[in-house]
Formats: C-alpha cells, structure tokens, sequence
C-alpha cells in the first residue's frame, strides 16, 4: 500500500485556510514549497484526490466554484484540534524547508523518535487493521512477545507521540470504570518504544460509541489512572505565574475561580494522575495545593524527597 501524502493534504488545507484560490496559483505555490518533487508539475486529477482524501480524513470539504478553490467548514475545527495543530505544524516546517537562510534562525521543539511509526498507524485506523507490535518499556530489559491491537487513535504528549490501542486476547483491568469496561483492554503505548510493527490483514471495527477525546478528556497527559478517580483539584498560584495559566492552561477544565492583588485560585476536575504530579512540581514554589488533601500530602512527600537530595551537607570541622 502507497504511503498516505499526509504533507500534501496538510499542505493544501493551510494555503487555502488563508484566501480562496486558482488551479494556477495552487499549482504554482505547490511549486514553491519544500513537497514539490522536479518535473512533477501538480494535475487536476492529484488535486481532486487530494480533496476528497482531506473530506474523508478531516472533514473538510473543498468546494470548486468560479474557477476558484474554497473551504467550506475550515472556521469549525477546533483551535486546539489535532487537525489545526497538524495544519500549522506542516505550514512552519514548509517555510523552514524553503528558507535556508533562515534555518539556523528558526528554533523548533522535535520529537525524537517515533515518527516513522505515526504514517503506518494512521493507514491502519483508516483501514481498521489489527496491528502488531512488539514493545519495550524502559523498565523492561527486552522487548515483549508481540501482541495483537486495534489502534484507537493517536495523541502527541510532551513530544512523544502514543497510540492508545484496544489489546486483543487480554483480559480487562480491575480497575477499569464502568464507563468503558464494555471496550474491553485499552492500553496506551509510546511509539518511541515499539519496536516492531507490522499491518496485519485482520480487519476490526471501530466501536461507534467510543470518542477518543471524551476518553481522554478527564485525564491529564497520557496516564489512564483508572485507580485514580476524577477529582476536584485547586491551585493556588502566585501573581506573575497565573499570567502563564492564563494563557496556557494546565487542562481544558481549567477555571480561575478567584483572583486576589497576588494570586489566584484556579480549578480543575480531572485525573490527578502522576503526569499531573510532575507538572504541578515543575511549576515550583509559585504554585500551591490547596485540594484535595490527598494531592496535598502527594505533593509533600515529593518535595521532602527531593529536600533529602537538596539538603545542604554539613561542613566538616
């Protein structure tokens, strides 16, 4: 199977989020861009596949009308989308490519590994194929006996992509809410650590009752924490730090429920998974615990942890 032009789609979508355009200027910034492959000049036929692949992956549709190419539904898609965020991370990466000059000046965020697994996985949702893979965790000195998935979806955390997948021939957790114990084992897996997979001929069906961003909407990064209940959590953080929650919030919950000369309260409900542990210590003395008492003491054992390392050592006489 052809790999899927993921770039191209993305690609288009950008240029005609911005203005209406011509086959003539279409093809002609196509030229332009870092895609363009020499004396492989854009066709009408390419183009038209091209929109209907865009309607079937994102749900954008490109409509022909006056001779001009315009999106229909573009302003729909969420802001914080992973569509929007494809979009503009291919639209950057095109103008880098293109502007060699301005290379060494252009400093972007990467995702080390892991990338090479993203296409095929997205050929085997589109085609709902059972995956193979074998996986290693860190914790693990070699790889596992290769199982078996349905692969869900795809989300970026910390500049690691992961694939949340349905593990066939197990059994499900325990500790699994009711809420999706009916989808069987639902296990979420880092590309960067699977190292073999390979697209099986075995077909599945998606569950048209799941929605991935429901799924994933209570928790924070990519940690299930289905031991962990949803909970109500407070912050409170110090004057100049809440101007960053302001305009980056932790979690889409996210709610400033009070605001003082010099700190605010903000609100969560989410999963306070140990993912969100991390985040809250990184965020260091301007950010403080007030609920629940359970995070609170989590948190405290952490930073009396640390105090052990940080302590200053006694001076000898």
């Amino acid at each position: 199977m052809a790999k899927i032009p993921l770039k191209n789609y993305l690609w288009l979508i950008d240029k005609l989020s911005k203005r209406p355009m011509t086959f003539a200027e279409i093809s002609e910034s196509y030229e332009r861009s870092s895609l363009f492959e020499r004396n492989h000049p854009l066709q009408a036929r390419t183009l038209y596949n091209w929109r209907e692949k865009i309607d079937e992956l994102f749900g954008i549709q490109i409509k022909y009308n006056n001779e001009t190419y315009r999106m229909e539904n573009y302003e729909y898609l969420d802001d914080n989308s992973p569509q929007k965020w494809l979009i503009q991370s291919i639209s950057v990466n095109d103008v880098v490519a293109r502007s060699r000059n301005l290379q060494s000046r252009i400093l972007l965020e990467d995702i080390p590994s892991g990338n090479e697994l993203l296409t095929d996985l997205i050929e085997a949702m589109e085609d709902s194929k059972v995956v193979k893979i074998s996986y290693q965790r860190f914790s693990d000195a070699n790889a596992k006996e290769p199982i078996k998935v349905e692969p869900y979806c795809v989300k970026v955390n910390n500049r690691r992509w992961y694939v949340l997948c349905h593990v066939l021939d197990q059994p499900t957790s325990k500790k699994t809410s009711k809420e999706y114990k009916k989808f069987g084992c639902l296990k979420i897996y880092a590309l960067d650590r699977i190292q073999e997979l390979e697209i099986t001929d075995e077909k599945f069906t998606f569950p048209k009752n799941f929605y991935p961003d429901e799924f994933f909407a209570n928790h924070f990064g990519v940690c299930i924490g289905y031991d962990i209940p949803v909970q109500k959590v407070k912050l409170r953080v110090s004057d100049e730090h809440r101007m960053y929650l302001r305009t980056l919030p932790l979690h889409h919950s996210q709610k400033e429920i009070e605001t003082k000369d010099d700190y605010s309260v903000f609100e969560y409900r989410l999963h306070p998974t140990i993912d969100f542990i991390r985040t809250i210590l990184a965020l260091g003395a301007d950010t403080e615990v007030l609920e629940p008492l359970e995070l609170r003491e989590a948190i405290a054992e952490e930073v009396k942890t640390m105090n052990k390392y940080y302590k200053p050592k006694k001076k000898k006489e």
